[in-house]
């Protein structure tokens, strides 16, 4: 299995608490940085490989350090609304991280297919 990147766009991220802290590492890298930045919309970008989602902030938001979720955390992959930017849900446990950007549903097939890859891959170990 090659880990190579599937994907890579330039946008904005927003964390939103859906309910109390979750167990996973995944969780807990969400709610740090939703401590560092709040609940705003922060530049930069978002790279899919096979077993990871990360995002690094543009230097505005590099205060909030970069955020890198295990796709077998991720429950559920969604596609938002807009006219010229839609956004890419990855809900977990307790978070989900909106990335708004150009593209966005080729970025929401691509990871709807790495988290149904890597969930099942974990559930093998």
């Amino acid at each position: 299995m090659s880990y190579g990147v599937l994907g890579s766009r330039a946008g904005h991220l927003l964390v939103e608490t859906l309910r109390g802290a979750g167990t996973s590492r995944s969780d807990a890298a969400l709610q740090a940085f939703l401590l560092a930045r709040g609940p705003v919309w922060v530049q930069g970008r978002l790279t899919l490989t096979a077993l990871h989602a990360t995002f690094v902030p543009h230097r505005v938001g590099a205060g909030a350090g970069t955020l890198t979720l295990d796709l077998a955390d991720v429950v559920g992959v969604e596609l938002g609304g807009g006219v010229v930017q839609r956004s890419v849900g990855l809900r977990t446990a307790s978070h989900v991280a909106r990335f708004r950007c150009l593209g966005a549903l080729a970025l929401a097939e691509q990871a709807a297919r790495a988290v149904g890859a890597a969930r099942r891959t974990a559930r093998k170990r």
